[in-house]
């Protein structure tokens, strides 16, 4: 079992090949049903505007079973060339960085945040998710936490619909001629804008544009109750659908924010007056949400959402300085995170066989008395043993697997706990005379030693061994002694 993390994004592939895996992905949720892991497997499946990735705990036949079933959803082959495959710390290192808005294209976006905790939600609702992968994606929102609270990366950085307002502020703060060629009534800082789209992209750039001055906006949505309802929040107008080439040919600037499968402003629907003075189109949609050949047109200038970094440069030091900060927080959770892991690993053959001994000796002896009961009796006898057994065993593994594996020799400590659980070849009786030798007479011991033979002076050093070695391992702190450290 090894970590991955293969996809495709904005640093790899244009825009053009994205909006191919990221085209109806909210039907594309369907791909954990068709996507065959091995049994332990773990995935969790990510889509945005700018990256269609997969994180996965299992073995290569995963990863070529997701890859297959991201090619069945596009339609198209997997773009080796433009995609990517991490695999171990590396792997995790990506995970970390995305979560924490290292990767985004505007470095400190927040939204990835909350993106990826949606997409792990839909990973454990489809039962995708088990321990470890519960354990990486929380580890990787706690290291989002710390790179927002330590970092500066996410306050001097705005998010995408904020950084469209952004250009669009500073393309008007000079002033521009109005549509009919003279000079504007209004302030020349406030130009008209139009947005295509009211989800929640939509909405920000309304905010966006309001909170930088910028009054006259609109919106228009295929759901008139929608743009209403975004209109009336930003304090804004509303145009119908059907009017929005109309509108945006009237207006100074667009912004397109929706998921449409298929571009919503087409060339062939604009009149040749629309060229007659600038208007300026800011498409942050994938797919695409407008047509390339638009950008052609007189008047027109179209900024795609690749070219959206570019079109308003930021300070490179100030930016350098919180990505090298937030480094240093991801390399202290990665450390945190394997050396997780590794107990994990460690622990799980031990904690294995003692459940696996556990539940071998409860099913003999249920087996034993079953013929006592009746059969709705020996139901609840089942029940009963068996959540006993679970009681016994939980405390002492939760114990385990809050031990520092520094602090002991922890290896050598699991080991002999494993050792000391392990089956003998030995019968039921055999076992059970073992277990009570303290009280067989002289004679009894001999002939249970002739049975089942037992190394004394080996047991004897082995039961040394686990009371010195695992004493610290399994005592609770003293300063705190009501509380057992649970993994978070």
């Amino acid at each position: 079992m090894t970590f991955y993390a293969l996809g495709i994004n904005y640093l790899r592939a244009p825009v053009e090949i994205r909006e191919s895996f990221a085209s109806g992905w909210e039907e594309g949720h369907g791909l954990y049903r068709n996507i065959s892991l091995n049994p332990g497997s773990e995935l969790v499946l990510l889509s945005t505007c700018n990256r269609t990735e997969a994180y996965l705990y299992g073995a290569e036949e995963d990863v070529r079973s997701v890859r297959e079933a991201f090619e069945k959803h596009a339609g198209h082959t997997w773009p080796e060339d433009m995609s990517f495959l991490y695999r171990d710390e590396q792997a995790i290192r990506h995970i970390f960085e995305v979560a924490a808005g290292m990767k985004s294209l505007i470095p400190g976006d927040l939204h990835i945040y909350f993106q990826l905790k949606e997409a792990y939600g839909a990973a454990v609702e489809r039962d995708c998710v088990n321990t470890t992968m519960h354990r990486l994606l929380h580890t990787a929102f706690r290291t989002a936490k710390r790179v927002i609270n330590e970092t500066d990366l996410s306050q001097n950085n705005a998010s995408i619909p904020v950084r469209a307002a952004e250009v669009i502020k500073s393309r008007y703060i000079r002033g521009r001629a109005s549509k009919s060629g003279g000079a504007r009534k209004d302030s020349p800082d406030a130009p008209t804008a139009l947005i295509i789209g009211a989800g929640r992209i939509g909405k920000e750039a309304g905010e966006a544009l309001r909170m930088l001055g910028i009054q006259h906006v609109s919106f228009t949505n295929r759901s008139e109750e929608r743009a209403r309802d975004a209109a009336d929040r930003y304090r804004a107008h509303y145009v119908p659908w059907e009017d929005r080439h109309v509108a945006a040919a009237r207006s100074d600037t667009v912004i397109v924010a929706t998921s449409a499968p298929e571009p919503v402003l087409r060339c062939t629907e604009f009149t040749e007056e629309a060229g007659i003075t600038p208007t300026l189109i800011i498409d942050i949609s994938v797919p695409r949400g407008v047509e390339e050949q638009i950008g052609a047109l007189p008047g027109m200038e179209l900024i795609t959402i690749d070219q959206l970094e570019k079109a308003e440069p930021r300070t490179r030091e100030m930016l350098q300085s919180s990505l090298e900060n937030a480094g240093r927080i991801v390399d202290e959770m990665i450390s945190e995170f394997v050396s997780w892991v590794f107990l994990h690993q460690s622990l799980q053959p031990a904690i294995q066989t003692i459940a696996e001994t556990f539940e071998t000796i409860r099913l003999q002896e249920v087996g034993k008395y079953s013929q006592q009961f009746s059969e709705k009796d020996r139901d609840q006898l089942d029940r009963l043993t068996r959540s006993i057994v679970q009681k016994l065993l939980a405390v002492p593994v939760v114990r385990l697997k809050s031990v520092d594996p520094e602090r002991i020799d922890f290896a050598h400590g699991v080991r002999l706990l494993q050792h000391l659980f392990l089956r003998q070849d030995c019968d039921d009786e055999e076992v059970a005379a073992a277990s009570n030798i303290s009280l067989s007479d002289t004679a009894e011991q001999e002939v249970s030693r002739e049975n089942c033979p037992i190394d004394t002076q080996h047991s004897d050093d082995l039961l040394q061994d686990v009371e010195r070695t695992l004493s610290d391992a399994l005592r609770i702190s003293p300063r705190d002694p009501d509380t057992v450290r649970h993994e978070s």
